[in-house]
C-alpha cells in the first residue's frame, strides 16, 4: 500500500471512517496522477479497476475526501472541477488562460500568512489556496500577433505586463 494511502487510511479511521475498497481506489487514482483529474477521468480510471464502482459513489467519496482535507478541488472558470491530492496547508497554482497549463507554485510563496491570519482573526486549521491566472510566454506571444475579436493590436500591447512596471 502506498505510504500516502496508508496514512490516509489511518486518518480516516481516526475520524470514524473506513478505507473501503472504493475509497482506496479513488485515493490511489488521485495520488498516482501526474495531473489534475476531472470526475470523468477519475471515474474512467477507477472503473478500469472495478467496473461496478458507480459515478455516484465517486461523487460521494470525493465530497468526503474534500471535507476531510485529503483531496483538493480546483475550479477554473468555465471548466469542470478537477481534483488532486492535498499535501499540506498551502497549495498555489499559476494557470495560463490560453493553453490552460497549470504550474504548481512553492507553498511558502505567501510566507506565514496562514499563521498571521490565525493569530489576528482566531481562525484555526486554515488552508491557503492561491490560484493566479495570466498568459504563458507562448500564449502571450500569440495574443500579441493575433488580437481577439474587438481588440486592436494597440489595445493588446497596452495591456502588456511590461507596461505595468
Amino acid at each position: 500500500m502506498h505510504h500516502s494511502i496508508k496514512s490516509s487510511s489511518e486518518f480516516l479511521r481516526k475520524r470514524g471512517y473506513r478505507l473501503t475498497p472504493q475509497r482506496s481506489m479513488i485515493l490511489n487514482v488521485i495520488h498516482e496522477a501526474d495531473a489534475h483529474l476531472s470526475i470523468e477521468q477519475i471515474s474512467e480510471r477507477v472503473q478500469q479497476q472495478n467496473p461496478a464502482v458507480s459515478l455516484s459513489t465517486i461523487y460521494r467519496t470525493l465530497e468526503l475526501l474534500k471535507e476531510l482535507g485529503l483531496v483538493r478541488e480546483n475550479r477554473l472558470p468555465g471548466e469542470p472541477p478537477r481534483y488532486e491530492r492535498a499535501p499540506g496547508k498551502a497549495h498555489h497554482h499559476l494557470i495560463c488562460r490560453g493553453c490552460r497549463v497549470i504550474i504548481h507554485l512553492d507553498e511558502n510563496l505567501l510566507g506565514n500568512l496562514h499563521e498571521d491570519l490565525q493569530q489576528q482573526y482566531g481562525f484555526h486549521g486554515l488552508t491557503l489556496d492561491l490560484m493566479a491566472s495570466g498568459y504563458c510566454p507562448t500564449c502571450w506571444q500569440k495574443r500579441q500577433s493575433f488580437p481577439s475579436a474587438g481588440e486592436t493590436t494597440a489595445e493588446v500591447k497596452s495591456n502588456s505586463p511590461q507596461d505595468e512596471i
